[in-house]
């Protein structure tokens, strides 16, 4: 069996843990709402995908 050319193991920039990317209605950011100030924070400082772990954390500590 092949696998999607769309996922991906990947290691969080911010944390370094490993997690699967799917870049689907199953991916594990999937439920993470993040406001303007968040994404713009998460643009400027990362360049890749985040653990679910730290994309809520920074939607804790930025979704004012």
């Amino acid at each position: 069996m092949e696998l999607d050319s769309t996922v991906k193991n990947k290691t969080c920039p911010r944390c370094g843990a490993h997690f699967v990317c799917t870049h689907d209605a199953f991916c594990q950011c999937v439920g993470v709402t993040l406001n303007e100030n968040a994404r713009a924070y998460l643009r400027t400082h990362y360049s890749d995908c985040l653990c679910r772990r730290c994309l809520e954390e920074v939607e804790r500590e930025l979704g004012f």
